[in-house]
């Protein structure tokens, strides 16, 4: 099935591999749980899976009477994931996959995503904007849908609600940052590890402007705690289970090594400080760019490092 396929179902099948584009596995693993909320819910994610759980969920009564939901996320398709469907007759078994090998199903057990189209796009971000209680003008909403990834615009445009209940162009170009897997990705290490950044600082703001960094900083300092958090949790330092998709290696290797090192506290008072800047020079009429040099410093005689 593709999606509009899936959509126009009058009753969900008890068995559903859902594939494709990562910004709609995220949406629809989200309306699947909105759906069932009430229902006795397991999720085993990736490393998590193991067949006798699986099977015994599916398998045995719920305790509050409804019905189970196994939802299991896995980048790995084999024997006893394709199991899971003779299991899944009384209750319920939604897996997202997010691997390559091509798996082969009847129509009716899989749904495939593509790309969403720009006036789906569109319709999200107006989905958005109404539950943020934002106005985006269409010059707005254009910039966005042509410049944001889909995965990444609710974070966004939850954002922009935080500033204003109108949002134009000149706002977004200002309070946006334009995600760019590598685009100050030296600098950030260099930060991050204790080493001289103000040469590298100084060649980037010839051309970016200076706005543009501590959010871009406080976006991949969040990103690096949850790499933390997950490295804990699974023991694995492979981010690819993670993120969905594989960094460069020397990249993966970086953020590992960073996200590690960083203790709890540190995570606290470099986004505290950080956010707290960042607050400072948009509330500031005046004296913006000493503030922002004021951060750097700060960063550059944070102890630990």
């Amino acid at each position: 099935m593709n999606k509009k396929e899936f959509d126009l179902l009058k009753e969900i099948p008890n068995f559903v591999v859902f594939y494709g584009n990562e910004f709609y596995l995220e949406m629809y693993q989200k309306k699947l749980e909105e759906k069932f909320k009430n229902e006795n819910i397991l999720k085993l994610y990736f490393d998590e899976f193991d067949k006798n759980t699986a099977k015994t969920h599916l398998l045995e009564n719920s305790l509050f009477g409804g019905k189970n939901i196994l939802i299991v996320k896995t980048n790995k398709w084999n024997k006893e994931i394709e199991e899971l469907k003779k299991y899944s007759k009384n209750n319920y078994c939604f897996i997202f996959y997010t691997g390559n090998k091509k798996i082969k199903l009847s129509k009716n057990d899989f749904v495939r995503f593509f790309s969403p189209s720009y006036k789906e796009i569109i319709e999200y971000i107006n989905l958005l904007s109404k539950k943020e209680n934002v106005l985006l003008s269409n010059e707005a909403k254009n910039f966005l849908a042509k410049s944001i990834e889909p995965l990444f615009l609710a974070q966004e445009i939850k954002k922009l609600a935080s500033f204003k209940n109108e949002i134009s162009l000149n706002d977004v170009t200002d309070l946006v940052f334009l995600y760019k897997e590598e685009s100050f990705e030296d600098l950030f290490v260099k930060i991050l590890s204790g080493a001289d950044f103000f040469d590298d600082l100084k060649s980037i703001l010839e051309t970016a402007d200076f706005k543009r960094i501590i959010p871009a900083l406080v976006n991949y300092i969040t990103n690096l705690y949850q790499y933390n958090l997950y490295i804990k949790k699974t023991g694995s330092s492979n981010l690819k289970n993670f993120l969905g998709y594989q960094l460069p290696f020397d990249i993966e290797k970086n953020r590992v090594n960073i996200a590690i090192k960083l203790k709890e506290n540190d995570y606290k008072k470099l986004l505290d400080y950080l956010l707290n800047k960042e607050l400072s020079i948009r509330n500031s009429d005046k004296e913006k760019e000493a503030l922002f040099w004021e951060a750097m410093i700060w960063l550059k005689n944070y102890h630990s490092f």
